[in-house]
This record gives C-alpha cells, sequence and structure tokens, in this order.
C-alpha cells in the first residue's frame, strides 16, 4: 500500500514539475548585450533566448526609433509584436522564424530584410495593423497576410504567401508578390513595376488596383471595383480555363495600356463584361480572346484602342465613343446597338443582325473588311461610313439624315446646305465604289 502512494506521489511530482515548466514566458528586446543578435541572451529582458522548447515565448520588440536585430539559426515562438522602427534580418542563409500561436503583429514600421540570395521566412500568420508599415525585402510568408485598414504593405523584394492575403489597406508592389491561394482586396494595390497574384484575385466593389506591371488570378480573377493601367502597362493575367469576370470598371489611363492575357495553353476563354470597360487615348486596352458585352454592360471609346479576337455586342449593352477597334469581327447581335461619335476606325469585319442599329454621328467610320448588314440598320446622323471591305446588304436600313453640327450634304463646309452644294454633288455625278458590283 505504502508503495502504491509513493509512486503515485511521483507521477503527480512529475507532472507538477512539467506544468512549472510548460509556461509561456513573456520576452522583451532591450539591447543589453551586442543589440543585433536574435541569439544574445542579454538583449532579451528576461536574459535569455526566446526559442520555444519545454517553455513557450511571447516576444515583443519596440524598436523606439531604430532598432536591429539579426536572425542566424532558426528560431520557433509562439507570438512577437512589433512597435516602433524593426528591422527584421537575415544574411546567414535560409532562415526560418516560426510562430505557432497568433502570430507576427505589427503596430510600427517593420522591415524584413533576406540580404543577397537569401530568404528570411515567417511561418505562422501576419498581420500588419492600421497606421502601421510593413515593408519586405525578399520573404516568405508561411500562413496568411492581412493589411487592415489603414495600414501599408511594401513589396521591395520578392515575396511568397502561402495562405491568403486579405488587404483593407494600400500595398505598393515594386517587385513580385506572389500569393499561394486567395487575394481579396478592399483596399488599394499599386504597381510599380512589379506583381501581384494568387490562385483566385477578387477585388471588391471598393478595391482599386492601379498601375504598371502585372496582375493574376491563375483560378479566377473576379473584378467588381476598378482596375486601372496607369504609367506604362498593365497585364491582366489568368488560367486558360479560368474566367475573368467584369462587373465593375476596368480600363487604362491617358497613354497607358492594359493588356488581358490566358496562361496556358488551348483556347483561351471570352471575357464577359457586365461592368465599364474605359479606352482613353494615347493608349488601348486588348484582349487575347473574345469579349462579348454583355447586358448592362458598357464600352466607352475615349479616343484609345479597343482590341480582341472577337468583339460581341448584346442587346442592352452600351457601346459608344470614338477611338479603334481591332478585331476578327464586331458583331452587333440582334437587338443591340453601337454608337459611335466622332472619327473611329474598325479594322476588321462588322456584322449587323436583325433589328440591330450602328450609329454614326459627327464624324466619318472607316471599316477597313467586310460589312454585312443582315435586316439591321445603318443609321448616320452627320456622319458617314466608309465601308472600305465592301457592303453586303441583305435588307438593310441605312438611314441618313443630318446632325446638329455636321451634315454630310455640305460639300463645300460652309455651315448650310444649298445649290452650290448640289452644284458640288453634280461634279461627283455616277460615281461608283471600287467594290460595287452591279
Amino acid at each position: 500500500m505504502v508503495r502504491k502512494v509513493l509512486m503515485l506521489t511521483a507521477i503527480v511530482l512529475v507532472f507538477s514539475v512539467c506544468n512549472v515548466q510548460a509556461e509561456q514566458i513573456g520576452v522583451s528586446w532591450d539591447g543589453g548585450g551586442d543589440g543585433y543578435s536574435w541569439g544574445d541572451p542579454y538583449n532579451w529582458d528576461p536574459n535569455i533566448v526566446p526559442d520555444n522548447d519545454v517553455n513557450t515565448f511571447a516576444v515583443g520588440i519596440n524598436g523606439g526609433s531604430g532598432v536591429e536585430v539579426g536572425l542566424c539559426w532558426n528560431r520557433t515562438i509562439s507570438r512577437l509584436n512589433c512597435s516602433g522602427e524593426v528591422d527584421l534580418v537575415t544574411s546567414c542563409g535560409h532562415v526560418q522564424l516560426t510562430l505557432t500561436g497568433v502570430g507576427l503583429t505589427n503596430h510600427g514600421e517593420l522591415t524584413i530584410v533576406a540580404w543577397g540570395v537569401q530568404l528570411f521566412k515567417i511561418d505562422g500568420n501576419v498581420t500588419n495593423t492600421s497606421g502601421a508599415l510593413l515593408d519586405l525585402w525578399g520573404a516568405g510568408i508561411g500562413g496568411d497576410l492581412v493589411n487592415e485598414a489603414g495600414g501599408m504593405v511594401e513589396v521591395n523584394g520578392e515575396v511568397g504567401i502561402k495562405g491568403d492575403f486579405d488587404n483593407a489597406g494600400i500595398v505598393i508592389a515594386a517587385d513580385e508578390l506572389e500569393v499561394k491561394n486567395l487575394i481579396s482586396n478592399v483596399g488599394q494595390i499599386k504597381i510599380y513595376g512589379g506583381g501581384c497574384g494568387g490562385n483566385v484575385l477578387d477585388n471588391d466593389i471598393n478595391g482599386v488596383i492601379t498601375g504598371f506591371g502585372s496582375i493574376y488570378g491563375i483560378e479566377r480573377l473576379g473584378n467588381e471595383g476598378t482596375i486601372y493601367g496607369n504609367g506604362g502597362s498593365l497585364v491582366v493575367v489568368t488560367g486558360t480555363e479560368g474566367a475573368l469576370i467584369n462587373d465593375g470598371t476596368m480600363g487604362n489611363a491617358a497613354m497607358a495600356s492594359m493588356n488581358i492575357m490566358h496562361y496556358g495553353i488551348g483556347v483561351p476563354s471570352d471575357v464577359n463584361n457586365s461592368g465599364r470597360i474605359e479606352v482613353n487615348a494615347g493608349g488601348g486596352v486588348a484582349f487575347d480572346c473574345n469579349l462579348v458585352n454583355k447586358p448592362n454592360g458598357v464600352i466607352e471609346l475615349l479616343g484609345g484602342t479597343l482590341s480582341a479576337t472577337n468583339i460581341n455586342q448584346s442587346a442592352d449593352a452600351t457601346f459608344e465613343g470614338q477611338g479603334n477597334i481591332t478585331t476578327a469581327n464586331l458583331i452587333i447581335e440582334t437587338e443591340g446597338l453601337i454608337r459611335l461619335t466622332g472619327p473611329t476606325n474598325i479594322f476588321g469585319n462588322v456584322q449587323i443582325d436583325p433589328n440591330a442599329t450602328l450609329e454614326i454621328s459627327d464624324g466619318t467610320t472607316l471599316i477597313t473588311g467586310h460589312t454585312t448588314c443582315n435586316n439591321g440598320t445603318i443609321h448616320m446622323i452627320g456622319g458617314r461610313v466608309i465601308c472600305q471591305g465592301g457592303l453586303t446588304n441583305n435588307t438593310c436600313h441605312i438611314i441618313w439624315e443630318p446632325g446638329i453640327y455636321t451634315n454630310v450634304a455640305d460639300f463645300n463646309l460652309d455651315g448650310t446646305v444649298n445649290f452650290k452644294d448640289f452644284a458640288d454633288f453634280a461634279n461627283t455625278w455616277l460615281w461608283q465604289a471600287d467594290w460595287y458590283t452591279p
């Protein structure tokens, strides 16, 4: 009996000792040692190197006006809170800081630097709080990255995120930000020659993505906010079978461009526009696939160039403005309408389906390909269409009327139509186009 009691007492003591030892220790940086190395115990208060073993560590680094903390060995802790100006640095090869609990939370100006070809991996979740700055120079994040509203993340070296990226603040990408899973953007992502992408990229109704470089969503790229090429060329990439769904605004700023491309082999899927596409002067928007302007979709030509393999204009969709259209076939579907105001060039064929209308006003539209009008309408209001590639008139309704500013019968351009214009007309009597077949 006494023996059993002694054994039970020993077991209880062992568990008691384990419980005493397995505690979480709060450690803060004081720089009292060499003022640099994570592995110097005299840089910490209390004087112990935070590295989970029997005990776990909750670490705080208050950098004040500036402190640099160097890691040359892999370390494991439960959580890390940074405030003030802190540089986490490695130049010792591939170093990993593992966070088994809440993760890393930045409240100040935190810079994570991997010098040279080194890699600094934060294996855990990272949160950048409102008002904080997270500056990444070649880092890997093994969990999720959250950038709260009012926070800023700068990408100055290649960064990989194994989890998701939720952005409600500002991101400045001068290098590649590659996300394994989902990017959810309700803030601003500014691309300055870098890139930002994931398996799925969802740009929320309040989300804004602008700049030059690349963005991508391999499985899906959905836009309900604004995506704009600015300062150069913005390449928007999705998978061959992946969908680009535009319910927001996409376009190019003046003198910039946007190129929508599909990654992989095979015929790329169509892009359906139910939002707005703006094509500004000095640049353009180009699709490497078919573009379908769905009902309630808007395409506005503002002097730039719109390019796609084929373009389909649906009924109840808006397509208007002036500029250039480059496509194999521009198809105005039944009940569809395209309004071109001012000088416009269409490089390709045009098909006008029954009860569809091509309306041209206050300028000349040049169609280099063949025009086929199948019981549709060509409506000229003070404008003119030149069917350079010929016209097949299958019961086409051709309507001509003067506009507010111009009249194609005003041959001498004096602002009025009279017998002087009739005399000029008589001089061109019996003219025929070179494609005309009597």
